[in-house]
């Protein structure tokens, strides 16, 4: 018995890792905006976290429409788009020069505890 194909509208998600000018590892992978409409980011929102994800649609900048780059080391997160064509057989050395002129990614805010009722 054939098991079902499934259909990506892109390759699956590829994730590089690599080293800056002082060592510190960075790993870098791709994101579209219409990724963000997949995923519950705010567990907070009651329609999404019950699954539904009909009216929400993701926000972001202008230069960011078309997808950008991230790239995470253990003390922070950059941005660069756009996505450039085979990112992910870059050398290095190019992965180096792009982090170097990325824009530093806002930090995300804490989830705040829930209030609690006092009986």
């Amino acid at each position: 018995m054939d098991s079902p194909r499934l259909a990506f509208p892109r390759p699956p998600a590829v994730k590089r890792q690599f080293f800056d000018a002082n060592g510190v590892s960075w790993d870098v992978w791709d994101v579209s905006p219409q990724d963000l409409s997949r995923v519950d980011y705010d567990r907070r929102a009651t329609a999404r976290a019950q699954g539904d994800v009909r009216g929400f649609s993701a926000s972001v900048y202008p230069e960011l429409r078309e997808g950008w780059l991230c790239f995470q080391s253990t003390l922070e997160k950059r941005r660069f788009a756009p996505i450039p064509p085979d990112w992910h057989d870059l050398p290095d050395g190019v992965l180096r020069v792009m982090l170097e002129v990325a824009t530093p990614a806002p930090a995300a805010e804490p989830l705040r505890p829930r209030p609690t009722t006092n009986d």
